[in-house]
């Protein structure tokens, strides 16, 4: 197929379809010669020969009108050891406990409010509430 000045260009792919391949893009290809992961399941990587077990933990991200919040699995770790830092459009995660080390750092679909972040803890999932900043709000018409 041809463009109206007779040249070929990209064919059109659907709006999820592009998202999807985006998203694709975000990830690291592994370096040459570097082994296969064995499991599947997220938070599954684990570094061996270190002292102490590392793996990124599994994370969801759900993007709402006015709010992102952002679920990470964090089984057997103290609420004391969880570190969260935010950014405008990053959140990171980090644990540092005798037994476990996890490192995420979340890419946020949108800009966020660094002041207004809530947190919650229970049952190794940690529940993490951002405020967009990038959100239109309605005005009413008198």
């Amino acid at each position: 197929m041809g463009d109206e000045d007779g040249t070929l260009g990209e064919p059109a792919l659907p709006d999820m379809l592009r998202k999807v391949l985006d998203r694709l893009d975000r990830f690291a290809t592994l370096p040459a010669g570097a082994p296969a992961i064995r499991s599947l399941g997220p938070g599954s990587v684990t570094l061996e020969g270190a002292a102490v077990s590392q793996s990124e933990p599994a994370v969801d991200v759900v993007e709402g009108a006015e709010m992102i919040h952002v679920t990470v699995e964090l089984p057997g770790v103290a609420r004391a050891d969880i570190e969260l830092r935010a950014a405008e459009t990053l959140l990171s995660v980090s644990v540092n406990s005798p037994s476990r080390k996890y490192f995420r750092e979340v890419t946020l679909p949108a800009p966020v409010r660094a002041d207004t972040i809530t947190a919650t803890y229970k049952n190794g999932v940690l529940d993490v509430s951002l405020e967009r900043t990038d959100r239109t709000r309605r005005i009413p018409v008198a």
